[in-house]
C-alpha cells in the first residue's frame, strides 16, 4: 500500500477537490500535472478530467456507478460519462460527498436525504444503503474514509457505531483517527482506494500511522 502526501495547488483538502473510487479517479481540469501522474500511478486508476473545481464534495462513486447533485452542469455529467459508467443525478441539491459513503459492498447515507433518492443511489450504485448518522451528525460522507478493505472515522463515532458501520461496509479494517493535524473531517483530507492513499501534506506522523494501520 502506497501512501503519498500532497496537496491541490495549496489546498490540503484533497478529497474534497477529486473523487476515486478502485478503478477510476476524477479530478478538475486544472490538476496539476505531476498531481495528475501521481493520481494515476500511486492509486493505478484511470482519470477523468471534469470542469467542476469541488467535484469530490458533490458527488460519490463505486465500481459500478456514481452519483452527482443537481449543481453539476451538463458540460460535467458529460464529462462524468466518459468512464462509462451509470450515473445518477439528484433532482434536489445534496453535496453526496458530504452525505453518503460507500464502496464496493455497502453504504451510510444521512436520513436527510429522501427516500426515492436513497433508492436511486441504492440502484446506481449496486449496493444496500443503510440511513444513518455518525456522532449524531448527517456529514456522513465527511466524518469517515473507506476503501473496499479498511475504514478511518471521526474519533467522534462511539465504539458501537464502528462495529457495525464495520460490518455495513464489510471493512477487515477499521480505526479511529484525523487528518491534516486534527481534522475530525477525515474524508477531505484523503483519497484513495485498495492498492493507494493520498493524503493531505499537513497530516502528521502520529496520524498516519493509525492511516497505514487501517489501509495496510
Amino acid at each position: 500500500m502506497e501512501i503519498e502526501f500532497v496537496d491541490f495547488l495549496g489546498s490540503i483538502h484533497i478529497g474534497v477537490k477529486m473523487l476515486c473510487t478502485e478503478n477510476n479517479a476524477f479530478i478538475p481540469h486544472n490538476t496539476p500535472l505531476n498531481l495528475q501522474n501521481l493520481v494515476h500511478r500511486a492509486l493505478k486508476v484511470e482519470i477523468t478530467q471534469v470542469s467542476d473545481s469541488i467535484i469530490g464534495s458533490l458527488a460519490v462513486g463505486n465500481s459500478f456507478g456514481s452519483i452527482v447533485s443537481s449543481v453539476l452542469s451538463s458540460e460535467v455529467l458529460n464529462e462524468l460519462k466518459s468512464a462509462d459508467l451509470p450515473i445518477y443525478q439528484s433532482s434536489e441539491f445534496f453535496a453526496f460527498g458530504n452525505v453518503v459513503l460507500v464502496n464496493d459492498f455497502g453504504g451510510l447515507i444521512s436520513p436527510i436525504v429522501p427516500l426515492p433518492i436513497q433508492k436511486a443511489i441504492s440502484d446506481t450504485l449496486n449496493i444496500p444503503l443503510e440511513a444513518r448518522t455518525i456522532a449524531n451528525s448527517d456529514l456522513v460522507g465527511s466524518l469517515a474514509f473507506v476503501t473496499n478493505n479498511g475504514g478511518l472515522f471521526t474519533p467522534l463515532a462511539s465504539e458501537e457505531e464502528i462495529i457495525e458501520m464495520k460490518e455495513i461496509l464489510h471493512l477487515q479494517q477499521v480505526g479511529v483517527g484525523s487528518v491534516n493535524k486534527g481534522s475530525e473531517f477525515v474524508a477531505s483530507g484523503i483519497i484513495g482506494n485498495t492498492k493507494g492513499l493520498l493524503v493531505g501534506r499537513e497530516t502528521t506522523g502520529i496520524e498516519t500511522m493509525e492511516i497505514t494501520r487501517c489501509f495496510s
